[in-house]
């Protein structure tokens, strides 16, 4: 992961952790602590809820939110 941030490349995120993680457990946590929205920190775009591809193809990262509910999408 280090050697590709100092390529400048951004390495793959893991789907899984994203869906039980980031996108459960850290967002629960954040709402409580009483954030608003959280930042997906991919190469994706947000739209009242539904997933869409990043603006650049060579780095969008949407197809790593697939199974990120369209909940916790509208929090993010």
């Amino acid at each position: 992961m280090l050697e590709e941030y100092k390529a400048g490349r951004t390495p793959n995120p893991d789907i899984m952790c994203n869906q039980e993680v980031k996108f459960k457990l850290f967002l629960e946590a954040a709402l409580e602590d009483g954030a608003d929205l959280i930042a997906t920190g991919h190469y994706a775009r947000i739209s009242d809820g539904q997933l869409l591809a990043g603006l650049d193809p060579n780095k969008d990262q949407s197809y790593f939110l697939c199974r990120v509910t369209e909940d916790a999408l509208r929090k993010t």
